[in-house]
């Protein structure tokens, strides 16, 4: 999957980012399962509970980590891919 810079991605409807103070860890709540994401996933799950472009988050990564653009997007976009597989995440992409 590759993804254009003005393509606003979101979490999907019914999906849920959560800290579980019982299990002391995040969880992310979809319909009918429970997944446990890494840190990475909630830092970028975190970012699109509103939509957001590809390149605003990559660019925002990027400067808060003070990492290369071009290896968060790489990353970015790997991640993102599996989200979207899983319904995770949502792209809301613009008609030509």
């Amino acid at each position: 999957m590759s993804f254009a810079p003005e393509d606003r991605l979101v979490v999907a409807r019914g999906v849920r980012l959560r800290f579980d103070p019982v299990r002391n860890c995040n969880v992310l709540l979809a319909p009918e399962r429970v997944l446990f994401p890494c840190p990475t996933s909630v830092e970028i799950l975190g970012r699109l509970a509103e939509p957001r472009a590809f390149r605003e988050l990559v660019e925002g990564l990027a400067a808060e980590f003070d990492a290369p653009s071009e290896e968060i997007a790489r990353d970015v976009e790997d991640l993102l891919a599996d989200l979207l597989a899983q319904r995770i995440v949502r792209v809301e992409r613009r008609p030509l």
